[in-house]
């Protein structure tokens, strides 16, 4: 739904890898340089098609179902988000890439080997197919070449069917490392391994099977290591499987913390994780944001654990935003409650507030809701206990909150949750009576806010409003206000009129601004005393640097806000279609 999406499949040019195989070049004391090829490459580039075709996608194979469920994944996968293209490491002979149907995404599949490009070119000539040839280690490089980093926004890399573990170990960690660079902010990536608990079973159902593909071997010590999961047959072809446990460490070894989730899971969780399914082990990753990326900084600051533990410890595993301290103040029953109560009602009150707004403008009717920047999903939870909700969408930057919003939520089947980014949803245009957001916005700062209002204009139907708190920058606030939005990875704050500017200019009318900045101090303050309480009684298990963190930024929150800051509910409604409502889509072929 919403805008097209593209599928690309990219191989290593100096390393070629199968997607239906499970060879590793895994030679010891052997080094690449660059005038030669490595011995075993060479022969992948020198294989014929017919040597690997259908060698995995026979109903007979061990790795059959794994390669279905692959694909239901990338399918699954592109359906769910707004992946504008995905790109395949390693096509082969397009088994992969050429067998994705209904996802209704143009595809592209890069290869070493110029006879299974060729053949690719004449088997698969679907619209949008295309095939090329490329270098995995410049994998930046060529994305930048080909013109694609200015075209697409989202891409999902995949390197399926142990194609990674065919390339020399020295060479691994860079192409991890390039697909998620090339992947970003709203990207992600996806390796899949073939699993080393199922060794033995693709030792004897696989290999002694395929001896004409891979080569013959005896089931001896000089051929197979029974212990490493390795196999290295006679013709010098050499496999390596990897446990769950084995891609984790491995991933520790590059600074990237990911789990081993509970094997065997149907859908695929948003979080960075490795799963075990089967014959298989899936590793996904969030892409790398670049420098200076507020965003960036945003989405990796909330998938953080102990960023996570804070939040589900302090502010409660339903919101993060800002609350009405002041009602909590005036309410003598609840002047003696705990820290924690008194944040949890503070934000309750405030949802409460915010419904009121939106009621206002719509009554007793029931709508079509787009949260922009979710979170843990519940202010569009509490709306649809409140009868106010025909159906809602929840889109988050964060993995970490998508997949707490879903659980949390599995009860509700009006409301669903996407790992996207707000300035770029898979929502179908003019599908949405109301749009509204808590505190998400000013995460991307002033220079995109034209792109979140644009966003929002394009899913709103004509009439539609957008609702939201945020917090701004005070019109005359001091030199000071430097040290909150340069913590934040901004070099400025928006302003209330610099919102209804850029509203104006693309068609937004009826703006308003309900005030309440002086809730910010009071409620960073208040997060603050419980955090240090938590703290002292050792009640919440972060790292000590991470509280020192925390401690020092709601301190400069709480004590800067009220000279630098405003807070407060904004409306605007979708009234006429400007020159700049709509920018020409430039994603598909």
């Amino acid at each position: 739904i919403g805008k097209s999406r593209t599928l690309i499949s990219l191989h290593c040019a100096r390393l070629p890898s199968r997607t239906n195989q499970s060879i590793s070049i895994m030679a010891p004391n052997t080094t690449l340089s660059s005038g030669s090829l490595h011995d075993e490459t060479q022969l992948w580039k020198d294989l014929s098609v017919d040597s690997w075709k259908n060698s995995v996608r026979n109903k007979d194979s061990v790795f059959y179902d794994l390669y279905n469920d692959t694909r239901r994944r990338i399918v699954e996968a592109c359906h769910r988000h707004t992946y504008d293209v995905v790109v395949e490491v390693g096509c082969g002979t397009g088994e992969v890439i050429g067998f994705l149907e209904g996802t209704g995404t143009p595809r592209i599949g890069v290869d070493i080997n110029e006879d299974f490009i060729n053949h690719c070119k004449q088997t698969y000539v679907d619209n949008g197919l295309e095939f090329h040839v490329a270098d995995a280690m410049k994998l930046d490089k060529w994305w930048t070449d080909m013109g694609y980093d200015k075209k697409y926004k989202a891409p999902l890399m995949v390197c399926p069917n142990n194609t990674i573990m065919i390339m020399p170990e020295e060479i691994r960690d860079t192409v991890i490392e390039k697909m998620r660079v090339v992947a970003g902010i709203e990207g992600r990536i996806v390796v899949t391994y073939w699993n080393g608990r199922m060794f033995a079973h693709g030792v004897m159902g696989y290999y002694r099977k395929n001896s004409d593909l891979c080569g013959t071997f005896d089931l001896t010590d000089e051929h197979v290591d029974w212990e490493n999961k390795r196999i290295e047959t006679r013709t010098s072809y050499k496999s390596e499987w990897p446990t769950a446990q084995d891609v984790r460490r491995w991933m520790a070894s590059l600074h990237i913390d990911v789990d081993v989730v509970e094997p065997e899971l149907r859908k695929t969780p948003e979080i960075d994780h490795i799963a075990e399914v089967g014959m298989g082990v899936f590793l996904w990753l969030k892409g790398v944001s670049p420098e200076n990326s507020s965003m960036g900084s945003a989405r990796d600051y909330y998938d953080d654990k102990d960023s996570q533990t804070f939040y589900k410890t302090v502010w409660g595993e339903n919101n993060t935003h800002v609350g009405r301290h002041d009602l909590v103040a005036a309410d003598p029953l609840l002047a003696n409650t705990s820290l924690l109560t008194k944040i949890r009602k503070a934000q309750e009150l405030q949802e409460k507030c915010f419904m009121k707004v939106i009621k206002s403008h719509y009554g007793a009717a029931k709508v079509r809701c787009m949260d922009m920047g979710c979170g843990y999903g519940g202010l569009l939870r509490n709306m649809a206990s409140n009868d106010m909700i025909w159906s809602g969408v929840g889109v988050d930057i964060s993995g970490e909150m998508v997949d707490a919003a879903t659980r949390l939520s599995q009860e509700d089947s009006s409301l669903t949750f996407y790992r996207e980014s707000y300035m770029n949803t898979s929502v179908p245009s003019d599908g949405m009576d109301l749009c509204i957001s808590s505190e998400a916005f000013l995460h991307v700062g002033p220079g995109n806010h034209e792109a979140v209002l644009r966003e929002a204009w394009r899913v709103l139907r004509p009439g539609g409003r957008l609702i939201f708190t945020d917090i701004v920058g005070h019109p005359s606030a001091p030199e000071e206000a430097k040290a909150l939005y340069e913590r934040i990875g901004l070099q400025s704050f928006q302003t209330v009129e610099g919102y209804f500017d850029t509203a104006k200019k693309l068609g937004f009318g009826e703006l308003s601004f309900e005030d309440h900045s002086e809730n910010v101090s009071t409620h960073y303050g208040t997060v603050l005393e419980a955090l240090e309480m938590l703290w002292e009684k050792k009640e919440i298990k972060i790292r000590e640097e991470s509280k020192d963190r925390m401690v020092d930024g709601l301190a400069k929150w709480r004590d800067l806000a009220p000279l630098c800051l405003q807070w407060g509910t904004i409306s605007m409604r979708k009234l006429e279609r400007t020159e700049h409502s709509v920018l020409e889509d430039t994603s598909s072929f």
